[in-house]
């Protein structure tokens, strides 16, 4: 027989959480470093080239504008989205 004290639960969802979190900061990553080798791309480019989901993708998008990091630029059907500012990677 084995018991587990306290310990598990917050080990397990730490380890989501942690897993969950870097996951989210490096996918923003690739996408600014996609961004920077190919501004003007749109949604459906970024999804297929970094393999991301399009709702995930629509989520950290939404971030890094919020952040101002990145600023969609044109028509909703034509547009693209860049790096503002002219920011290299």
């Amino acid at each position: 027989m084995v018991t587990f004290s306290g310990g598990v639960s917050g080990g397990v969802s730490g380890g989501v959480s942690g897993g969950v979190s870097g996951g989210v900061s490096g996918g923003v990553e690739d996408i600014l470093e996609f961004l920077g080798k190919r501004p003007g791309a749109k949604t459906k480019d970024i999804s297929s080239a970094l393999d991301i989901p399009q709702r995930t993708l629509e989520r950290w998008l939404k971030q890094l504008r919020e952040e101002g990091k990145i600023e969609f630029r044109g028509a909703p059907k034509t547009g693209g989205y860049f790096l503002k500012n002219n920011k290299k990677l």
